[in-house]
């Protein structure tokens, strides 16, 4: 029989894992936190429910959700920019009660590289993170309370900016005048390379810790959105500081590397062409 993969939280990243995961016959069971989308999902494949996990109640049925589920995928978001006094690791705090009584037997928590800070330079996942932001700080007590349960297998996914079809942050940025930053390193990944990366680690239950996941590529914002506009044919961001050397943070990705995966579709749009997509 199939293994049953949960994916908790199916938006812009899950919704796609799951078709993804689908297709290598797997079966899945998602989450939404609206009613209005578990027929769409459903209509996918996905066995669908609502679950709203809060503070200190989870909205729906999170017994049932977890029950029989071979690995749950970890996938949503701190919303800290529209609500800054949300507390995310109470959330989670929350939510591993839940998997402790369930025995889930395989964790992948999708974190971010935003634990590190920007000041921490070359960082690998042998580094200790120094976050330097509300979001950042809650991620990474968000890690270690998952880490804490030694019963299971606990992979966190730490992937850079995400880039995808329908989603690059120089649409946001273009035209606009900021203050500083555009010598700062990029650290970015496509959402197809995100997707193989996850499928990879679901196959490999037994390899716990940490996976950071970047395209090998950091030029400065100034440098990669400039270019990226011209592709675009958009008015590229402009920044006060005169361009230079890159400098910040570089996330690099050696234990993807040690599980032979090679990153497959280029940051740079106009390259996409010649990057196929096809797992390492």
């Amino acid at each position: 029989m199939s293994k049953v993969i949960g994916i908790l939280g199916c938006g812009w990243l899950g919704t796609p894992l799951a078709e993804f995961l689908l297709a290598k016959g797997y079966r899945v069971r998602g989450s939404t936190t609206r009613e209005e989308k578990v027929a769409q999902l459903f209509q996918k494949g996905i066995d669908a429910r609502v679950l709203i996990v809060g503070e200190r109640h989870i909205d729906g049925n999170p017994e049932e959700f977890l029950e029989g589920l071979d690995c749950l995928i970890l996938n949503i978001p701190p919303g800290l920019r529209k609500a800054p006094e949300a507390d995310f690791t109470a959330r989670i705090r929350l939510l591993e009660t839940y998997l402790t009584q369930a025995a889930t037997p395989h964790l992948v928590f999708v974190s971010s590289t935003s634990v590190y800070g920007a000041t921490q330079e070359m960082v690998t996942e042998a580094a200790l993170p120094l976050p330097d932001s509300q979001t950042g700080r809650q991620l990474r007590e968000a890690e270690k309370i998952l880490l804490g349960n030694t019963a299971r297998v606990t992979q966190i996914l730490r992937p850079g900016g995400l880039l995808g079809p329908d989603r690059h942050p120089v649409f946001t940025l273009s035209g606009k005048n900021i203050h500083a930053g555009g010598n700062e390193r990029v650290n970015l990944v496509r959402r197809q390379d995100l997707l193989h990366i996850m499928g990879l680690l679901i196959a490999n239950p037994s390899l716990s810790g940490i996976y950071n996941a970047v395209f090998p590529e950091h030029p400065s914002k100034h440098e990669y959105y400039t270019r990226e506009a011209s592709h675009f044919g958009i008015p590229p961001p402009v920044y006060s500081d005169s361009p230079a050397r890159a400098t910040g943070k570089k996330v690099s990705c050696p234990a993807l590397e040690a599980l032979g995966y090679s990153f497959a579709q280029s940051i740079w749009t106009p390259d996409l062409q010649s990057h196929p997509g096809k797992p390492g």
